[in-house]
């Protein structure tokens, strides 16, 4: 389970970025796992795919599972961002279905990738989601097969924003977005759903009330944070998906270099620790977030924090990269220690 969230400085400059929540351990927790990294492709490699290799044509960089082509999210040199979460009602297609169509099969973990390094804007992602179909075959990720139903977020630096859904037989359903994603159901149903909801606002009720009988209340704590005494506060993907927009669409606008700060401080409230989401009490795996990274569309530039660690760090895109890089993630505590 995850959460994205775009954000716009007053200068027009975008801010993007997403939670990964996941059971599975990323940075060699208890030893385990596929390590996570981030990789930089550059223009013109030549990326192996499980179906068809492909050329990039634009510079990307990302979160991603080492050597491999599955980048979890990323940016590319025009600063088109992206991501993938799960969906559990996504769809898949066999390759005859897809080959009927005239569709292009695409490996739906591979697909992050695949966006980022053919187009430039959201606009072009529109013109093109038509042409491709999830297809129905696993992963196979250093020899371990992987199965996940995922969909995806798309933001550019116009501020243009969808999310794709393969609902359709493999076939995408393509959404604006209105600023977040998160998980089931279908991103149609949340925009619907935050209809119940607009009666949050920011507002602190200062003023007493008078009910029937003279009976008067007054508020406590000075009626602080009362305009959102109604706000969603689980972690379940419909619940996140309220807070993130409510809390997003009122925080106070910003410059542009309080960007990443401004970001990372919507998460605060969907960043799940580990421990509370467990399936079973004999089940030691827990659904958390297993790391927060923000970009900034603008410097093309990349901000991660493991759970693992209070670290961050940080990379640029190089669009002049001639080779494929794998840069660690920093899993360190760090602290100004006077």
């Amino acid at each position: 389970m995850c959460t994205s969230i775009e954000m716009t400085a007053k200068n027009g400059e975008v801010f993007w970025g997403r939670t990964m929540d996941l059971s599975l351990p990323m940075f060699g927790e208890l030893g385990g796992g596929a390590r996570s990294v981030i990789t930089s492709f550059p223009a013109g490699v030549k990326i192996k795919s499980q179906l068809k290799s492909w050329s990039a044509l634009y510079a990307v960089m990302g979160i991603g599972i080492r050597g491999t082509s599955i980048l979890y999210d990323g940016i590319n040199e025009a600063g088109l961002a992206g991501d993938l979460q799960v969906l559990f009602e996504t769809t898949a297609a066999s390759r005859t279905e897809i080959d009927q169509r005239n569709q292009i099969p695409v490996m739906n973990a591979e697909f992050v990738t695949y966006i980022l390094t053919h187009y430039q804007s959201v606009a072009e992602i529109r013109q093109n989601y038509h042409q491709f179909a999830v297809l129905a075959e696993s992963m196979v990720v250093h020899g371990k097969t992987v199965t996940t139903p995922i969909h995806y977020n798309f933001v550019d630096p116009s501020g243009d924003s969808v999310v794709l859904e393969a609902t359709d037989r493999g076939s995408f359903k393509l959404y604006d977005s209105v600023g977040v994603m998160t998980n089931s159901p279908e991103y149609d149903w949340h925009v619907t759903n935050l209809r119940n909801y607009i009666g949050l606002d920011k507002w602190n009720l200062r003023h007493r009330r008078r009910y029937r009988e003279g009976q008067v209340l007054k508020p406590l704590d000075a009626g602080i944070g009362y305009g959102l005494a109604s706000l969603p506060g689980s972690y379940t993907s419909v619940d996140r998906f309220i807070r993130s927009f409510m809390i997003t669409s009122m925080m106070d606008e910003f410059e542009a270099k309080d960007g990443v700060n401004q970001l990372y401080a919507a998460f605060h409230s969907v960043i799940i620790p580990q421990g509370v989401e467990r399936n079973s009490e004999n089940n030691t795996a827990s659904e958390h977030t297993r790391y927060w990274v923000g970009y900034d569309l603008e410097q093309r530039r990349l901000y991660v924090q493991p759970s693992v660690g209070l670290a961050f760090t940080s990379k640029q895109l190089d669009p002049l990269t001639a080779d494929i890089e794998i840069e660690e993630i920093n899993t360190g505590n760090y602290f100004d220690q006077r």
